[in-house]
């Protein structure tokens, strides 16, 4: 009966022993370790990162606007201005008048204020439209032409001129050249000995 029970005693130690030697959690030592292959491995790259984004160029400026041509400057009023062949002749009277002997040029500064006042007491201005241009003088119109353009660039321009009132001017050339939008010169059309005149809006 002792035996029994001593026989029964130790298959119970036995028996925790076995299962307790069996225990399934693996220890905190044995975790698996990466291999130094994977550690050395880079990370890997994508196209984008490896070529960078080319970089935004800047807009090109708009074209500048097309040139005025000529015909497009001849309208509105333009005054007629002291300058250019006009004012050419004045100072050539002018020192003619003053003389040699007019070391200081008081005669000859006095010629041209005379002549300037001259052109200011008489100065003319012509109002054009598309197809007329008035020549005013004082105020009043001495001249009312009608014309066609037969030429035309950036800065010249070719009048065919009809008529003058009741006058036919029987298609006769008048050459305009524009120096700036806004100034141009021309024949006096009107005069037996034409002078270049100048004439600014």
């Amino acid at each position: 009966m002792n035996k029994r029970r001593l026989s029964y005693g130790l298959l119970v130690i036995l028996a925790a022993a076995v299962f307790g030697g069996c225990d399934s959690t693996p220890p905190a030592d044995s975790a698996p370790q990466p291999s130094a292959t994977a550690e050395a491995a880079p990370a890997p790259t994508t196209t984008a990162e490896a070529t960078p984004p080319p970089a935004p160029t800047a807009e090109a400026p708009p074209p500048p606007p097309p040139a005025k041509q000529a015909k497009e400057k001849f309208t509105g009023k333009f005054n007629q201005d002291f300058s250019g062949e006009m004012k050419d002749n004045a100072d050539t009277a002018a020192k003619k008048t003053a003389g040699a002997k007019d070391k200081d040029g008081k005669k000859y500064n006095a010629a041209m204020d005379k002549a300037k006042a001259a052109f200011d007491a008489n100065q003319s201005n012509i109002e054009v439209t598309a197809d007329t241009f008035t020549w005013n003088l004082k105020g009043k119109a001495l001249h009312t032409v009608t014309y066609k353009i037969t030429k035309s660039d950036e800065n010249n321009l070719t009048l065919a001129l009809a008529k003058d009132g009741k006058k036919d001017m029987k298609g006769a050339e008048l050459n305009v050249t524009f120096k700036d939008d806004n100034t141009f010169e021309m024949k006096d059309p009107f005069s037996k000995k034409p002078v270049t005149l100048v004439f600014k809006k």
